[in-house]
């Protein structure tokens, strides 16, 4: 599941970034078509950025009490790409014309750059976790 989610997360920085390189256009003019952005960007968002979060969310569910070190590397990991896509993003979004920054599109950056902060926190707290485990002499006594 933490795999499943690195993948997500690069799924979804690479969406989001040629959707930006797309609605900034070959000359800085923007596309040459009519487009309507809210609408893609939700497409995107639902398809990649979403399950990716459930997914982490998923995996702490299951890992939280004894940790995992390799899921927790892997989505620190996840968290790291999607922050470093979501920075380039931001970069980007001045090159935007203000035409095509309808509804989320010009939050969403700063949104999902804090979600992978979150993402990699969990990640840490997994592979912080992962070493403490506990081992039970006396199955009697399970306090």
């Amino acid at each position: 599941m933490s795999l499943a989610s690195l993948g997500l997360s690069v799924m979804f920085a690479a969406l989001l970034l040629s959707f930006f390189n797309f609605l900034i256009g070959p000359d800085g003019t923007g596309p040459g078509r009519v487009v309507e952005p809210g609408s893609l960007l939700l497409q995107i968002l639902f398809i990649s950025a979403a399950p990716c979060l459930v997914m982490a969310g998923f995996v702490y569910g299951m890992a939280k009490s004894y940790g995992t070190r390799t899921g927790g590397m892997l989505l620190i990991a996840a968290g790291v790409i999607m922050m470093a896509g979501m920075a380039v993003a931001i970069t980007m979004l001045p090159n935007i014309d203000d035409q095509y920054i309808v509804g989320a599109v010009g939050y969403a950056p700063y949104f999902f750059l804090g979600a992978g902060a979150g993402v990699m926190a969990v990640g840490g707290y997994l592979l912080a976790i992962s070493g403490r485990r506990a081992h039970y002499t006396n199955l009697d006594d399970l306090r």
